[in-house]
C-alpha cells in the first residue's frame, strides 16, 4: 500500500507544471530582447520597453526617455543587413515580486562586406518591471566593456 502511495505521489510531482518564479519570468522576457535585436523586428523590440523607460544605448549621448527616442536608435542601429547578438553571461537580482535587474555580456555580430565580424563584448545592465501581466524594460543601459590593464612590467 505504501509503495502504490509513494508512486502516485511521484507520478502526481512529475505531471504538475513547474512555475518559474518572478527571476526567471523577467529572464525570459529579457532573452526576447536578444531575439528581437537579430530579428531586426523593430515592433516587437520596442514593445519589451516600458513607455517610461531610462536608456542609454551603446552609442547614445544623452539619456533617452521616450519611445520614440527608443525608436530611433534601434531603427539606425539594426541598419543594415546580417546582424545577430550573442548573449554570453547574465546574472538577476530578484528585487521584488515585480522588478528584476539583470546584469551580463554581449557580442554583436554583423556581416561587413560578405565577412562575418564579431564586436568586442559589451555589458549591459536592464531592469526588468512587471506591469500588469508582462515584463518590461524600465531601465537600460549598455556600454563596450573597457579592456583590462596592461600587466606591469616585472620590478629589476
Amino acid at each position: 500500500m505504501l509503495r502504490r502511495i509513494a508512486v502516485f505521489l511521484t507520478l502526481l510531482a512529475c505531471s504538475m507544471p513547474v512555475q518559474a518564479g518572478p527571476k526567471e519570468d523577467a529572464q525570459a522576457a529579457y532573452a526576447r530582447f536578444f531575439t528581437s535585436f537579430t530579428t531586426g523586428n523593430h515592433e516587437e523590440l520596442i514593445a519589451l520597453f516600458a513607455p517610461d523607460a531610462l536608456f542609454y544605448g551603446t552609442g547614445s549621448t544623452e539619456l533617452v526617455t521616450t519611445p520614440e527616442g527608443v525608436r530611433q536608435y534601434f531603427t539606425r542601429a539594426l541598419a543594415g543587413p546580417g546582424r545577430r547578438a550573442i548573449p554570453l553571461e547574465n546574472t538577476a537580482l530578484l528585487l521584488s515580486d515585480n522588478a528584476v535587474a539583470i546584469s551580463g555580456k554581449w557580442q554583436s555580430v554583423r556581416i561587413l562586406e560578405g565577412k562575418e565580424v564579431i564586436g568586442a563584448p559589451a555589458r549591459n545592465t536592464v531592469v526588468m518591471q512587471k506591469r500588469g501581466d508582462r515584463w518590461l524594460i524600465v531601465q537600460f543601459h549598455n556600454s563596450p566593456t573597457p579592456k583590462p590593464p596592461a600587466a606591469a612590467a616585472p620590478v629589476r
